[in-house]
């Protein structure tokens, strides 16, 4: 008897990993109704991710694999995205997509959402949730290798201050713990001061002044996406020098990052993190609606995919780089996904 419960508790619980994860093909085939759920939307990252997804739909509309995309943008709160995942479900999607607010609070919903037999995706941010799919970008080989740099770059010594992305967004979480634990290696590196500029250029100048006005000896400014600029601002407007600061690969940065290392041989570094990634995560969950099954070689913990940052920006690739996106809008970052022959690589 205890034998026969083991049994049965292994097959429902195979059961219930292949049905979240859309292993069984969607009853009655495509077109399939994709349905994504984002949190904060006015920084201009989360902008060109839904216009990145909105541009790679048309190929699976053309392919007759989607039909229909419907984005809700729930800003930062959790109960909102909870609100909005519950108006999706309604809306009878058949594919649910995640840029999650919490790494917890959404599990419940989550659950309800594959209880209505939807294939649920989470991406670009790390989830506590065996039973959901999660395909992002390991955060900690994004923020090591660019702290690592930073303290090379400071000799291991100086006084530094670290502007962080918004706090308590999981993905930002990741990266402070990351840099975290490489500045643990350098003690002769003090950290003066940790705020949060929340992954946007005015946010970040303002608080840079502040810390400006606060610490008269500043040697490096260890940062993220999306801000680099409005330190180098602050810098600017308070007459100071520019110290040892990391890049990034927002389009204005770049600009401007060509303009000082042909002026006074700036140097910094930046890794990319593409908004077009949210498209990875379109591509896997419609191969699942359509039965195919990931190899198990590319799964972490059985529920994760990870995806790498594919490029390093430094001062031996900033003029190619800057030629290529010169004419974009400054708004705009460096930006990639998937081909669909790198997406079929991921399934059996």
């Amino acid at each position: 008897m205890k034998k026969n419960r083991i049994i049965l508790l292994f097959i429902t619980l195979i059961f219930v990993l292949s049905f979240a994860f859309g292993v069984f093909a969607k009853e009655g085939g495509p077109p399939y109704t994709v349905g994504l759920s984002n949190g904060p939307f006015t920084h201009s990252w989360r902008v060109q991710m839904i216009e990145s997804i909105q541009q790679e739909f048309e190929l699976y509309k053309e392919q007759g694999l989607a039909d229909k995309l419907i984005i809700q943008n729930a800003g930062p709160d959790v109960n909102t995205q909870i609100a909005q995942i519950r108006n999706l479900i309604a809306s009878d999607v058949d594919l649910l997509l995640i840029n999650p607010n919490s790494s917890t609070a959404l599990n419940p919903v989550m659950e309800e959402a594959q209880e209505a037999g939807i294939t649920v995706v989470v991406y670009d941010m790390p989830i506590d949730n065996e039973k959901v799919l999660d395909v992002f970008m390991n955060q900690d080989w994004w923020m090591a290798p660019l702290t690592e740099w930073f303290c090379e770059k400071l000799g291991g010594k100086g006084n530094i201050v670290y502007i962080s992305g918004i706090a308590d967004q999981p993905g930002n979480i990741e990266r402070d713990v990351s840099a975290e634990k490489v500045l643990a290696k350098y003690p002769d590196i003090k950290l003066l001061a940790k705020a949060n500029g929340n992954w946007d250029q005015a946010a970040a100048q303002q608080v840079m002044s502040d810390l400006l006005a606060s610490f008269p000896q500043i040697d490096g400014v260890l940062t993220q996406d999306g801000m680099t600029l409005g330190i180098i601002r602050a810098f600017e407007a308070a007459g100071r020098e520019i110290p040892v600061v990391t890049g990034e690969t927002q389009i204005a940065f770049i600009k401007k990052w060509k303009e000082m290392k042909d002026a006074v041989d700036f140097d910094t570094v930046g890794i990319v993190n593409p908004p077009g990634y949210v498209n990875n995560a379109l591509g896997i969950g419609l191969r699942l609606l359509q039965g195919k099954k990931l190899k198990d070689e590319v799964l972490v913990n059985g529920h994760i995919i990870y995806t790498k940052p594919n490029l390093i920006v430094d001062n031996n690739n900033i003029d190619e780089i800057y030629d290529q996106y010169k004419d974009w809008a400054d708004s705009y970052y460096v930006n990639s996904w998937y081909s669909q022959e790198e997406l079929d690589t991921l399934f059996e």
